[in-house]
């Protein structure tokens, strides 16, 4: 609320400009004042322009309800003050110093990058020789399995060569033999065959000897 009554002009009509003098003096911000007078019946866009005709307001470093100013930046003109509703640019940045420390050149710069694709092209290059190194040895463990394979697999068919070897053997011995069997059974049948007749005659002679003694016995 104003600390005094406002202030108007003839005919009972609100004097703005000279509302905002006396609230500005009293101490009140721009929406103070703003809100204050358009409670009254004034027009808000009234109430801004008068404030930014009065331009700053007593406070140090303050513009129309708007920020302090920067050290070393020349202040607003007048007729600049940020009312509600009436955004500030943004401030620029300040200039970058070129002293606040050491920089690298492009070709420090150039070599560092160097550095670094180096450092990580021998780490790529490590992990593919460790790689490398576990598919040699699983190749020289195939063919260690293989070589083994290999020599087992002769081994067999050796074993089973002396095997054949073995079996042809005893049946050619027992083809022989049997063979063998066979020319003595012709012999001993040629023998039987000449000895039979002989051997038949003998038996009958034998028998009519035995005969003849029978009789001359008998008489």
């Amino acid at each position: 609320m104003a600390l005094f009554p406002g202030q108007t002009g003839a005919g009972g009509h609100l004097d703005v400009d000279a509302e905002v003098h006396t609230l500005r003096s009293q101490g009140l911000t721009d929406d103070q004042i703003l809100s204050e007078l358009t409670a009254k019946g004034a027009k808000e866009q009234q109430v801004i322009s008068s404030l930014s005709k009065l331009g700053a307001p007593g406070a140090p470093g303050m513009g129309a309800g708007g920020p302090p100013a920067m050290p070393g930046m020349p202040p607003s003109p007048p007729g600049q003050g940020m009312g509600p509703g009436i955004s500030m640019p943004p401030p620029s940045s300040p200039p970058t110093s070129h002293g606040a420390g050491p920089t690298d050149s492009p070709q420090d710069l150039y070599d560092r990058i160097e550095e670094i694709t180096e450092e990580m092209i021998d780490e790529k290059w490590d992990d593919l020789i460790k790689e490398v190194r576990k598919i040699v040895e699983w190749k020289n463990s195939v063919e260690s399995k293989m070589q083994k394979m290999d020599s087992d697999l002769s081994k067999l068919k050796d074993d089973f060569k002396i095997l054949h070897q073995g079996v042809i053997g005893k049946v050619e011995e027992y083809d022989k033999r049997m063979q063998e069997v066979g020319t003595e059974l012709k012999a001993v049948g040629k023998v039987f065959k000449d000895v039979v007749p002989v051997f038949t005659e003998n038996v009958k002679e034998l028998r009519s000897i035995t005969s003849g003694m029978r009789e001359g016995k008998k008489e």
